[in-house]
């Protein structure tokens, strides 16, 4: 949820309830962008793993980017559908 992210604290809400709501839906956003990441980087291609034994990017921001790109670039052809992990079945 850093600058990279959501951007939760630029929005300037004052109403509890509201901020309850856009809370909630960033939680459901960042667990969605989190299984898909998960999912890219175990069945279709893994992330790079650095020298010092991290991953080159989060799996939040893999799944970022794979959303991202499904949902912006309308000729990018994706190796599986996103939009599955938003249902439970």
């Amino acid at each position: 949820m850093k600058s990279s992210g959501f951007n939760i604290e630029d929005t300037h809400l004052r109403d509890r309830v509201r901020i309850a709501r856009l809370f909630a839906m960033v939680c459901m956003a960042l667990v969605w962008a989190y299984l898909v990441g998960e999912h890219k980087d175990i069945y279709v291609k893994p992330i790079k793993i650095l020298k010092h034994g991290r991953r080159a990017k989060s799996l939040v921001k893999y799944g970022l980017e794979e959303i991202s790109n499904v949902l912006f670039r309308p000729t990018y052809t994706p190796k599986f559908d996103v939009f599955k992990f938003l249902s439970c079945t």
